[in-house]
Parts: structure tokens; C-alpha cells; sequence
């Protein structure tokens, strides 16, 4: 298996609501009322998966949230007690594993998935309790994450989260290009597609997007997923980005540019990947993360406009002539 290396987990999910929370509390850290309101919005918010493999995307996003609650708890009750062991923290902890959904086709995979956000559950648990001389206890379980054993491109999405009460969309769907795909994959993408003239041509995580795109329709949901960086170039862009994805009224938001892939696996996957974050809503400020050399560290730069080539420029496709 290739396991996503969190330096890249972190690519998507700062950009997607990482950055947005940590200036959110940053901003409230001296106003108990906005404290108190983000710390109310923590627990409420969701995060699914569609392609989650073993769970390292939602296992990264969950300690990191917890750990910006713990920030947010000591600002607002330790620093008031200031008195380690008097300070009960147990009820205070209320970001739980309830929150992370997931689907994933392989069994095994999903178990495990479920295993490490417990095992997470419990490593923040500690962490809290090195922070406050106290935590929540671990078991019993008292909340379940959501992971779903099926067919990502077959199931209904809504079944397991509906889109109205989804708030980030995220993951790693399969790195298989158009060329490489096995029959059972082929079928599945006819499936996805279905009239569409030319979808031979894209590559497996095509049909994600796809599927993202109509599920996030009339919601507010944020998505974000790690892809192959050639449904970015030719051919590809006119197909899946002009009739379908933008003319929904889909927005990219946030986008890095092709950046060498690398995964904490024993085999390393030589690809190249880009990063996407798309939404019904559009941000006022846009990030495009570009790279000075394939494997070197991103740059972010504030633009106007994301087209589909992933530049600041117009939406302008290329046909076939």
C-alpha cells in the first residue's frame, strides 16, 4: 500500500480548513464571545473521505483539530484555573471521532481505518493530559467513525453522510491513468460517465470529481482531492473540466501545481500530482501553490483567477480541431 506521507496530507488540508481555523482563533483570542462561538463550531463540523484506504487523510485531520480545541481550551478555561490536576478536562474535549466518514472498497482497509482513528482518539487523549493533568477517557467507545465498506464509484455518497451536512470533502482517490485501467475499473468509469464523448481518455480519478461535483451541489461543502497531475494537461482539461466540473458552477478555490509525489509505503509511487480545491462557493482569496523544482517545497501566492490548467488566468479551453 502506499500510506500518504503527512507532509502532503497537510498540503490538502491546510489550505481546505486548517489555515482557516487557526486565523479564526487567532483573530479570537482575546474576545471570549468569538472564542467561545469556534469553539462551539469544532464538534459540529464533518470531514469525508471517499477513497480513505486505511485513514491517514482523516486520522491527520483529527489530530489536528483536536489539537487547535486544546488551544482553545486553555485559552478560554485552564488559564483561568491555572492550577494543573484541578482543571477537569474531560467534559471540555468534545471534537470526537463521529465526525470522520469514509468509504473504502477493501475490508481490511476500513477496519484499520476505524483501528487508527481510535488509536488517534487515544494518543490526543494523552497529549491532553500531558497539556492539563487530566483528560477523557478512552474507552469505553462512546462514538464510532463512520467508515463505509463499498464501492466509492457505485455507492450513494448521501447514504452514508448527506452533502447538506458534509463540510470537507477530502482524500487521495486511485492514482491510475486512463491507459493503465483493468476492465472492472474501465466499467466502473463507463458507469460514472456514461455519455460522455471521449471519458476513455481520463484518468481513474476523473470519475471522483465527477461525482464530488454533483455531490456538493446546493451545499456548502469545501472539497479537496490529491490527483494526477494529467487531468491538468491536454486533452483531459476540455472533457472533464469545460462540459462538466465548471459549467455546474463549480469554483477552484485553492490549487497546487504538479509537485513529485511521495508516500511513507515500502515502494515509492513515481507520479506526479496536483492538488484541488473546489467548491460551490467562491473565496475571495484564491492560493496557487507552484514549485521551482519538481520535489522542492510549494510556494504560495495570493491570484485573482484558477482555471483549469491550474494558472491565474481565464477559464479558456482547447478543442480538438
Amino acid at each position: 500500500a502506499h500510506y500518504t506521507s503527512e507532509r502532503n496530507i497537510l498540503k490538502v488540508i491546510e489550505p481546505l480548513f486548517m489555515d482557516e481555523l487557526r486565523a479564526e482563533f487567532e483573530r479570537a483570542k482575546h474576545n471570549k464571545n468569538k472564542l467561545k462561538t469556534l469553539y462551539d463550531k469544532l464538534p459540529t463540523l464533518t470531514f469525508f473521505d471517499p477513497a480513505c484506504g486505511c485513514g491517514n487523510f482523516l486520522v491527520i485531520a483529527y489530530r489536528e483539530l483536536r489539537r487547535l480545541e486544546n488551544d482553545i481550551i486553555e485559552q478560554l478555561f485552564y488559564k483561568k484555573t491555572n492550577a494543573q490536576g484541578l482543571f477537569d478536562v474531560a467534559t471540555l474535549c468534545r471534537v470526537n471521532v463521529g465526525q470522520f466518514y469514509g468509504i473504502e472498497i477493501d475490508e481490511a482497509a476500513a477496519h484499520i481505518a476505524r483501528v487508527a482513528l481510535y488509536i488517534t482518539d487515544h494518543q490526543q487523549n494523552i497529549e491532553a493530559a500531558r497539556r492539563f493533568g487530566n483528560t477523557r477517557a478512552s474507552v469505553p467507545l462512546i462514538t464510532t467513525p463512520h467508515i463505509m465498506q463499498d464501492n466509492a464509484l457505485t455507492a450513494d455518497w448521501n447514504n452514508l453522510l448527506p452533502a447538506e451536512q458534509c463540510d470537507y470533502l477530502l482524500g487521495n482517490p486511485p492514482f491510475y491513468g486512463a491507459m493503465r485501467l483493468e476492465n472492472w475499473q474501465r466499467e466502473q468509469v463507463a458507469h460514472v460517465f456514461r455519455d460522455l464523448k471521449g471519458y476513455g481518455t481520463l484518468d481513474f480519478v476523473a470519475a471522483w470529481y465527477w461525482i464530488a461535483a454533483k455531490y456538493i451541489q446546493n451545499s456548502n461543502t469545501e472539497c479537496c482531492f490529491v490527483s494526477t497531475s494529467s487531468i491538468t494537461q491536454g486533452e483531459q482539461v476540455n472533457i472533464l473540466w469545460a462540459p462538466l466540473i465548471l459549467q455546474q458552477g463549480i469554483k477552484i478555490n485553492f490549487a497546487h501545481q504538479t509537485f513529485k509525489w511521495s508516500n511513507e509505503g515500502k515502494g515509492v509511487a513515481a507520479v506526479h500530482c496536483v492538488i484541488i480545491g473546489i467548491s460551490m462557493r467562491e473565496r475571495k482569496g484564491k492560493i496557487l501553490y507552484t514549485y521551482k523544482k519538481i520535489d522542492s517545497d510549494p510556494i504560495a501566492t495570493r491570484v485573482n483567477q484558477l482555471n483549469a490548467y491550474l494558472v491565474d488566468a481565464a477559464n479558456v479551453f482547447i478543442q480538438n480541431r
